[in-house]
């Protein structure tokens, strides 16, 4: 089994002159993930392994998670991307983790979303519930990768109150309104 920690990277600049790529977080989005990283550390979950989006985002998050753990290294996946699908994500985790091992890894939605999605074996409704907040990291245990099988959602961070969710991240569903009992015509 291999435990999978999917973390979606804090919040973010708006824009940045140098572009997309280039966007860093908020001094607002490091302390809250800074904090969030706190936590999961005290969890004592073994991270074997920490890889990131090449985005800065995704780096500075994984920079405070490593520090928070104690990993020394953080390495640069350029699966991480965005638009990259989950697929390929892991097909590349899949020659480098190995079985017992922790694996965080660090970067952006929709890529994230997918990643949780397809790992968890949602359905197409369930994923449109799924609501990864950046600053979460979401636990899957899975039996190997790149092929998932007998995977196992454990729980998610909330980014904000740093406490642990059973299950996945997904939105609660809105029960529909209730109408009004038709009422007979009036007599007259």
């Amino acid at each position: 089994m291999i435990r999978l920690y999917l973390v979606r990277h804090g919040v973010a600049a708006d824009q940045s002159p140098e572009g997309d790529d280039a966007r860093p977080l908020t001094a607002e989005g490091r302390a809250r993930f800074r904090r969030a990283a706190r936590a999961f550390a005290r969890l004592g979950e073994d991270l074997d392994l920490l890889f990131t989006s090449p985005l800065v985002r995704a780096v500075q998050t994984a920079e405070l998670l490593s520090a928070a753990v104690g990993q020394d290294e953080v390495g640069v996946l350029a699966q991480l991307r965005p638009a990259v699908p989950p697929e390929d994500l892991f097909a590349e985790l899949g020659k480098r983790a190995k079985d017992g091992q922790g694996v965080a890894v660090v970067g952006h939605d929709p890529q994230m979303s997918a990643a949780v999605a397809r790992a968890a074996g949602l359905s197409a409704q369930e994923t449109m519930r799924l609501d990864f907040r950046k600053g979460s990291i979401v636990r899957i245990d899975v039996k190997a990768l790149p092929k998932i099988e007998d995977a196992e959602p454990r729980w998610w961070m909330r980014p904000k109150r740093r406490d642990l969710v059973k299950g996945l991240p997904l939105a609660r569903l809105k029960k529909p309104a209730r109408k009004a009992p038709a009422r007979p015509p009036a007599k007259g």
